[in-house]
């Protein structure tokens, strides 16, 4: 007898025997023992997840000796050549070959003749969506209203190619991705049944490398077979397949966390070597890198991350050596990556470069860690430290606390409003912080970006304080300070050092006497004037004569 692969020699012969479809599976179960059989079914889906073997399942259950009924025997002459794909009243039609409108013609000729053993005539029309538009309108009336004894079954890995005309005429089924544990577990049993030994790993690379088609994962089951016989390692599994090994991609990761270059640099080296596809490699990364962010923020979630329990904790002890923004960071710069990985000359190179430009990503520091290292820094300070405003400007404090009082002296209270232009070593520790603090006031007023303000009352001079109240003697340019400018600086002085304490700004008798109290002037005469005009105009002075008066 001839060899036949695992995709064919376990082919589903029953509704039970399905693999990942049981919503698809149990509906039509319950249709047939109901009745409720529609002439018309379209099964779309991605390759390799039991379209076709359902069809003929549906088939059988339709044709069978003791049916219709959701339980084919597999034992009576319609079922037995149903399986063979012998039967006269089973037609599996190749859509991309029959693609015509000649082909639909001559099934529509054909389809009103009786079936010749069993109840129904079953049209199965593989990748429908390949027929032309015109093959597509030839089919409508026939698919609309087809034969009692007549039954379309559709298949397509691309519906949305279906005309809507031809998607209304049927029940729809749309056939999902098998799990990867489901099609590792079923991996398992079939090696069971064939007397292999291969360890979990291994099948668990395969069912990965399926993305979700059985058909696919049983061919590759088939190919490692052939290669390393009946007892083959995970290693020569991830050679054969030409995927990375594990053990490459958590030391590739593990540099990449811990900041070490030259050690990432020799595995891309060994790697090259080997004769690995590179870019196969760094896919392979990102999914890695992906496993570690979940296992990061959410370690709860391992039923998302399709790897082997030991696997895991590792990806997980990996992941608690970095913080969940870091991880995020990593592979947002990996997927932004890919793309000029592709479009590479010299692909080991560009490989090389992003990794190391992961290596050198600085880490993100959280809000909140932020946040609390200004509190912190805030207490450090004191109750006379920045305060909140700064942060946000129009948040006033909600319980304003007094600067700390001056340290008790047997000086007379007068002692307090000594200048501060007094040199430090003489000063009081108390008077010292206020000239501090007077200094951290002015950087808040530039912080609030009032800039005319701030410029205005940095060339003010601090006297001191007595009764809340901060002494402030008026600089030059004071006087072009309005109401709302004195307002505005009272305003910011209670919410930075709080609401009992107000500025008093002290103006100087000369500055304060304005024009009121200048020296009249002096007349001017003709010979000044003259020199005066020479130099700010120039030339030469010129008399009404014609006589020019030297300079």
């Amino acid at each position: 007898m001839s060899y036949q692969v695992l995709a064919r020699k376990w082919r589903p012969q029953n509704f039970e025997e399905v693999v990942g479809q049981e919503p698809i599976t149990k509906t039509l179960q319950n249709a047939i023992s109901q009745g409720r059989i529609a002439h018309a079914f379209l099964f779309s889906g991605p390759r390799g997840v039991g379209k076709t073997s359902v069809a003929r399942i549906l088939a059988k259950a339709l044709n069978c000796q003791e049916g219709p009924t959701a339980h084919p025997c597999n034992q009576c002459q319609a079922c037995r050549e149903i399986t063979l794909g012998s039967s006269m009243d089973v037609l599996e039609i190749d859509g991309a070959s029959n693609r015509g409108i000649d082909e639909v013609r001559d099934l529509r000729e054909k389809i009103k003749y009786l079936p010749s053993h069993g109840q129904y005539k079953v049209y199965i029309i593989d990748e429908v969506h390949m027929l032309t538009k015109e093959a597509f309108n030839a089919l409508l009336k026939t698919l609309e209203e087809p034969p009692a004894h007549a039954v379309f079954v559709l298949a397509t890995t691309e519906p949305h190619k279906v005309p809507a005309t031809i998607l209304s005429r049927c029940q729809r089924y749309d056939f999902r991705r098998i799990p990867t544990a489901v099609i590792q577990s079923h991996l398992e049993k079939l090696a069971r049944q064939e007397g292999w030994q291969i360890d979990a790993e291994g099948l668990s690379l395969i069912a990965r490398e399926a993305e979700g088609g059985l058909r696919d994962a049983q061919g590759f089951l088939d190919q490692v077979v052939t290669f390393g016989g009946e007892k083959i390692t995970a290693a020569e599994i991830a050679r054969i397949l030409g995927v990375t090994e594990r053990g490459s991609l958590l030391k590739a990761l593990a540099a990449i966390i811990q900041r070490r270059g030259p050690e990432l640099l020799e595995l891309i080296d060994d790697l090259y070597n080997q004769g690995h596809d590179l870019q196969r490699f760094y896919q392979d990364l990102v999914w890695y890198a992906r496993h570690l962010l979940l296992a990061g923020l959410h370690p709860e979630a391992r039923h998302l991350v399709a790897v082997a329990d030991q696997e895991w904790e590792e990806i997980a002890l990996l992941a608690r050596q970095a913080a969940p923004v870091h991880l995020q960071n990593l592979l947002s710069v990996l997927l932004q990556g890919e793309e000029e990985l592709k479009r590479a000359p010299q692909p080991r190179l560009a490989l090389e470069v992003l990794l190391l430009k992961l290596i050198h990503l600085e880490p993100v520091t959280p809000v909140a860690a932020w946040v609390a290292r200004l509190e912190q820094l805030e207490k450090r300070l004191g109750p006379g430290g920045p305060r909140r405003g700064a942060i946000a400007p129009h948040a006033a404090p909600a319980t304003p606390e007094p600067p700390p009082s001056p340290a008790p002296s047997a000086a007379p209270p007068a002692a307090v409003t000594s200048a501060v232009a007094t040199p430090p070593a003489a000063a009081g520790e108390g008077e010292t912080d206020l000239e501090a603090r007077w200094g951290q006031f002015l950087q808040y007023i530039q912080e609030q970006g009032d800039g005319p303000l701030y410029g205005k009352i940095s060339q003010c001079r601090l006297l001191g304080m007595a009764d809340h109240r901060l002494q402030v003697e008026a600089g030059r340019s004071w006087n072009a300070v309005g109401a709302s400018h004195e307002e505005r600086l009272q305003e910011l002085a209670r919410t930075f050092f709080g609401s009992q304490y107000s500025l008093e700004i002290k103006v100087p008798e000369k500055k304060r006497s304005g024009k009121s109290q200048a020296a009249p002037k002096k007349p001017v005469d003709l010979d000044t004037l003259k020199q005066q005009a020479l130099e700010i105009f120039g030339g030469r002075w010129v008399e009404l004569s014609g006589k020019e008066e030297p300079q």
